[in-house]
């Protein structure tokens, strides 16, 4: 077989998986979102569940430091009032420990309440979590799949693109720019495999003595109707 025709099918299959390397490597970001929102949208009843769970937990601890507060604004109103030498001082005191007391009520009352809503929030969450953490493990081992996936192809890419450089260098810079140039026309496909009597890519017969001098493979001979470089693969 003609020596650069030799090099130009083994250019062809390194750009071929070269190119869908980088086709798999760019879909991958858009393939993790897809199961992110596939996870989401399948288990939005869940997940809202969850958050109305964890708000009412984050109100409750919020509740719990303002009555915290009040409590000891209570303690330094009842300790003013001991320490009150006046009238006014004593009336001070005993107003705002009416305030404080009301206050630290309401509050009492609105944790008791939250309480009552967490308490079944965290019941149902807790009766669907195995389910959804199932799933959750799923998702997360096939994002780590690709991953990995990801890591495994960047690492043939760059070898691939290693092998590409000196399998171009070797060819005429005649040969090499119509490789290049129907490249680019033929998408990454400048030569097409010729099987009997045919041109792979565009499926033009190829008469008999053409078609004896690409099994031959001495010369460079290019397809009559797309104009890629026939080869035949014995």
């Amino acid at each position: 077989m003609n020596p650069e025709l030799s090099q130009l099918i083994s250019l062809q299959d390194v750009d071929v998986e070269i190119k869908r390397l980088k086709a798999e490597i760019d879909s991958l970001p858009a393939r993790r979102e897809q199961l992110e929102s596939q996870f989401a949208a399948e288990n939005k009843e869940f997940l809202e569940l969850k958050q109305q769970a964890d708000d009412a937990h984050s109100r409750r601890r919020n509740l719990e430091e303002e009555l915290n507060s009040e409590q000891e604004k209570l303690e330094k109103f009842k300790t003013d009032l001991m320490k009150a030498t006046n009238e006014r001082e004593y009336s001070t005191a005993v107003r705002e420990i009416d305030v404080a007391k009301k206050a630290i009520s309401a509050l009492e009352t609105d944790v008791l309440k939250l309480m009552e809503q967490i308490e079944k929030l965290d019941g149902q969450t807790k009766e669907r979590s195995p389910e959804i953490e199932a799933k959750r493990v799923a998702l997360d081992h096939q994002l780590a799949e690709y991953q990995s996936l990801a890591k495994t192809d960047q690492k043939k890419l760059t070898k691939l693109l290693a092998e590409r450089a000196p399998l171009l260098e070797t060819l005429s810079g005649e040969t090499r720019s119509t490789y290049e140039r129907m490249s680019k026309i033929k998408s990454g496909l400048a030569l097409s495999e010729a099987i009997n009597y045919k041109c792979l890519a565009c499926r033009m017969t190829i008469r008999p003595q053409v078609f004896n001098d690409i099994r031959r493979g001495e010369t460079l001979i290019t397809c009559e109707n797309c104009g890629r470089i026939l080869f035949f693969r014995g």
